[in-house]
This record gives C-alpha cells, structure tokens and sequence, in this order.
C-alpha cells in the first residue's frame, strides 16, 4: 500500500510539474515589456534558437544573429551572457543589400514590407531562420512571425511559426515551439 502512496505522489508530482512547463517555456521564450511598452524581439529571437535546429550547426562558433533596420542598440543586450546549445550570440547590423552567407538568424522586426520582400527573397532557400513582425510577414515566406504590438494578440499567440518556409529553409523546428505559438503553412506557391 505505501509503494501505491508514493506512486500516486510521484504520478501527482509529475502531472503538476508537465502542466507547468508551458509556462516555464514561455518564459524563456517571451519578452518582457520594455519601458516605452515596445516588447523586445530580441528575447523572443533567443528563445527561438533554442528550439531550432540547423544542419552542420555543431560547427558553428556562434549564432549569428543579423539585424537588418533600425532597431534600438540596447536590444543587443538581450543577447549578452546567453548560450544555446553552448554558443554565444553574435551581433551584426546589416543593411539590406549586405550578404547574408553568415547569417543564421535574420531579425527583419524593423523594416518596411518592400524591404522585407527583396530581403526575404535573397534568403530563401538558405538555412536562415527569419523573424519579422505581422502575418504578412508569414505570407511573405518568413518562420516566424511576432505579434508584439498588435493589440489583438493579446487573446492569441505572441508569434506564428510557417512551417512551410522552416521545411523550404531546411531548418528542423522543435514541436515544443509549435505548440508555443500557432503553427500555419502557406498557401499555394507561397513559402
């Protein structure tokens, strides 16, 4: 009878602890609210890494992670002391001509749509994660797609994940994060 108690104790214990992870998850994933009531993509960006997985990635020094727009610098700190996976984050500001060979994740959260489309278009095919803000930006052959400032996200997910432009990407996404934001595949002749 008391092996059955501690059974059941135990079975408690891990009902109570799966049902938490979520959360804990979303945590690591989620941004916090900045002073100016602008979310940081960056947090999510760091977070997103972590359930992402690149071909050859065990050769990598670091993430790469290219900021291309106007974002404000002190992003860049969300990146400091991270690792995943035991790499750093490494920082560059590009413009939106500069190549992207380097690149292992595209942060296009601060630029126009036209911008985005020609910057989208170089990187497709290439093993680029692309993070930018809006479903349009999904539309456009992107991952992942934040919803930090729309104020209707507020009852939904903070970000999409496209399926179809991960697999066109040639990058393997965890399930964890697909059941952290909502998952979408393109239409016809869309990535």
């Amino acid at each position: 009878m008391a092996s059955g108690f501690s059974f059941r104790t135990l079975l408690l214990r891990v009902a109570a602890s799966t049902a938490a992870l979520p959360l804990c998850a979303a945590s690591a994933i989620g941004a916090e609210a900045q002073p100016d009531g602008l979310s940081n993509s960056a947090e999510y960006i760091a977070g997103f890494v972590r359930y992402v997985h690149w071909q050859g990635e065990e050769r990598l020094q670091a993430w790469n992670i290219c900021i291309v727009g106007n974002l404000p610098a002190e992003q860049d700190r969300a990146y400091a002391g991270r690792l995943v996976r035991d790499k750093s984050f490494s920082i560059r500001r590009i413009d939106a001509e500069a190549s992207l060979a380097d690149c292992q994740v595209l942060d296009l959260t601060a630029v126009d749509a036209r911008t985005t489309s020609k910057v989208l278009e170089r990187a497709r095919h290439l093993p680029i994660l692309a993070v930018g803000s809006g479903s349009e930006f999904c539309s456009s052959g992107g991952q992942i797609c934040l919803h930090l400032d729309d104020a209707a996200a507020a009852d939904r997910q903070k970000f999409e994940v496209n399926v179809s432009a991960m697999k066109e990407a040639a990058l393997a996404v965890s399930a964890r994060l697909l059941t952290l934001g909502s998952s979408r595949t393109a239409g016809k002749g869309v990535p």
